[in-house]
């Protein structure tokens, strides 16, 4: 009997942790975030669209009309999740588009109207949430290679996309994009 009584907490604290473990959820997507940046010189700074470009600015002040931002929220899938497009809206309600990797202009990027996720010949690229931090899918790795470009505008830099770290131009900096919901 006495080992029964010393048995007894421990099976009970052993179906405790066992419940635990079992609710475990995988990070779920997240609607109408705010973009981050976190590097050496951001801290947490906002993403915010550049009104005369379409391509996407990291600002400490989303809304700098002077610099012509405009502040966004974004859907952001999970990396469980079948679709891999990242949509944006503006403050005001209004659809922006999705976001993409411009290549014609030099790997910024920005947002394009909205996309469909579509697998050809079941390959699945696009952009989603690795916990809280946005990564970017090729069909075979997920990446992270968002960088910070210096811009003529002081504090406000060009979101970017480097896949070669020695092609980067003096001023800029690694950045990790989180998203956060509002």
């Amino acid at each position: 009997m006495q080992w029964l009584s010393l048995l007894y907490p421990i099976f009970a604290l052993e179906i405790g942790l066992c419940s635990a473990f079992r609710s475990h959820v995988k990070r779920a997507s997240e609607t109408n975030a705010t973009l981050y940046a976190y590097g050496a010189n951001s801290s947490a700074w906002p993403i915010a669209y550049g009104v005369n470009d379409g391509l996407l600015y990291i600002a400490q002040n989303p809304d700098d009309q002077s610099a012509d931002l405009t502040p966004m929220y974004w859907d952001l899938p999970s990396i469980t999740s079948e679709s891999w497009i990242v949509n944006g809206t503006f403050i005001n309600g209004t659809r922006a588009g999705s976001l993409y990797i411009k290549p014609e202009d030099n790997d910024a990027v920005g947002v394009l109207p909205f996309a469909r996720a579509t697998a050809i010949n079941g390959t699945v690229t696009g952009f989603a949430l690795f916990a809280t931090q946005l990564v970017y899918n090729n069909n075979t790795q997920l990446e992270a290679q968002f960088w910070a470009k210096l811009t003529d505008t002081d504090g406000v830099y060009s979101l970017v996309w480097v896949e070669d770290g020695a092609q980067v131009e003096s001023g800029s900096f690694p950045v990790v994009v989180k998203g956060s919901e509002n």
